[in-house]
């Protein structure tokens, strides 16, 4: 274990130290900053003094030395628009993302693994078919197009959701149901082909020869083994659900991390957006490393290789 988690940490260390790499790279490649951040007509030699003041006018090797000096001593940097550290922005921000996040992780778990699991027992039923028809439905339409019509229809036309903001838990109905409904109809598809290549299996024979209970049978012998592949899914659509946010934060006038990325990349704020990327390229390497350590506590057999 002490192996598998010094190896981990080595691989976790040279992905995050790429992604800063490049973020920085790909950060001073679209234009001065300053253009963005100062009013028109700014006179040479202000915008000078303001290029100077913030360090801009150094090669860039010095100034990504100094990036990774900052990084090493905990400093993230002001943010250019606000003049306040960037943890600080990013603190006030991260509590109703994380909310968001967590709660579309919870539907998505609750409503996909247990659909997924009953249509694989209806298989060949007109029930089951339907479910994977609305499956296939969330599937295919994209998250905006459906969080847009959600605002249509509850918003504009019954006037039953709030449009915007995250005040009251009203607030998060419609955004979770948008974030949440691709992820869901993935997992339904995915836990119910698991489920099939487990049911046909000898074991699962035994069980249903043993008389054994049909939530037994399904749950203590099917699902557990079949979970391997489900929860590589679920780690794989970690990823794409932080990135899924920062459209549906947007779209819904979310006050979260999202919406705080896409103003920083619209402003070129380099400190902010550098800092978020980070931050969202840890979150993904820690799931990923959660799931590996959960196909240990799924599958004896894992631990034994």
């Amino acid at each position: 274990m002490a192996g598998f988690l010094l190896r981990k940490a080595a691989r976790m260390a040279i992905t995050l130290w790429v992604i800063a790499t490049v973020v920085f790279a790909a950060t001073r490649l679209t234009g001065n900053p300053i253009d963005f951040l100062m009013p028109e007509g700014l006179d040479s030699a202000s915008r000078a003094e303001m290029i100077a003041y913030w360090g801009l006018d150094r090669p860039v090797w010095d100034q990504y030395v100094a990036y990774w000096g900052a990084l090493l001593r905990g400093d993230f940097g002001l943010g250019f628009m606000e003049r306040r550290p960037v943890s600080t922005i990013f603190a006030e921000r991260l509590g109703q993302s994380a909310t968001l996040l967590g709660t579309t992780l919870l539907v998505t778990i609750g409503v996909g693994v247990p659909l997924g699991v009953l249509t694989a027992m209806w298989r060949g039923r007109a029930l089951g078919s339907a479910v994977l028809l609305v499956a296939f439905l969330g599937y295919a339409i994209p998250n905006f197009v459906f969080a847009i019509l959600l605002l249509l229809v509850f918003s504009f036309l019954l006037n039953w959701l709030p449009s915007a903001g995250s005040a009251t838990p009203l607030h998060y109905i419609m955004p979770t149901l948008a974030l949440s409904a691709y992820f869901v109809a993935a997992l339904v598809r995915y836990t119910r082909n698991a489920m099939l290549d487990v049911l046909g299996q000898d074991y699962m024979r035994t069980a249903w020869a043993k008389g054994l209970a049909p939530h037994v049978v399904m749950l203590k012998h099917g699902l557990r083994n079949a979970l391997i592949p489900v929860i590589t899914v679920i780690g794989l659509q970690m990823t794409t659900l932080v990135s899924g946010a920062v459209v549906i934060e947007t779209v819904f006038s979310w006050n979260g991390v999202g919406d705080l990325l896409v103003g920083a990349t619209l402003r070129r704020d380099y400190p902010v957006l550098q800092f978020g990327v980070l931050v969202v390229a840890f979150a993904v390497v820690m799931v990923n490393t959660l799931v590996d350590l959960a196909y240990a506590a799924v599958d004896p057999r894992v631990r034994l290789a």
